[in-house]
């Protein structure tokens, strides 16, 4: 009895990764193209598409531009002195909150 379901299990798990038929497999190859015919806005460009001489479309990405940050020492110190306050205080809190935990071993 044993080896029949050992059998059957096994039967089961290796029909588990068996690659399954594609019944109903549509695909738009072989219809008519769609025409996108929604106004574009003035002056939109569209960049990182093209389609090949195949028709396949092409889409890559754009990379954006770089910024140039336009603070100044003092308002890049203040943010700074503004974070470290902030994890002072959730340091100060999160110390608080643990050394007043009630002990596991009295329940």
């Amino acid at each position: 009895m044993n080896r029949l379901i050992v059998l059957i299990a096994t039967v089961a798990a290796a029909n588990a990764f068996a690659p399954q038929p594609n019944v109903a497999l549509q695909t738009r190859l072989m219809s008519e193209p769609e025409e996108d015919n929604r106004p574009l806005a003035e002056g939109f460009q569209e960049r990182g598409v093209s389609v090949d001489q195949d028709g396949k479309s092409n889409v890559w990405a754009i990379e954006p531009k770089m910024e140039i940050s336009t603070k100044s020492s003092e308002e890049n110190m203040s943010s700074a002195l503004i974070a470290g306050g902030g994890l002072a205080a959730f340091a100060v809190v999160a110390g608080i909150v643990l050394t007043n935990l009630p002990d596991p071993n009295q329940f």
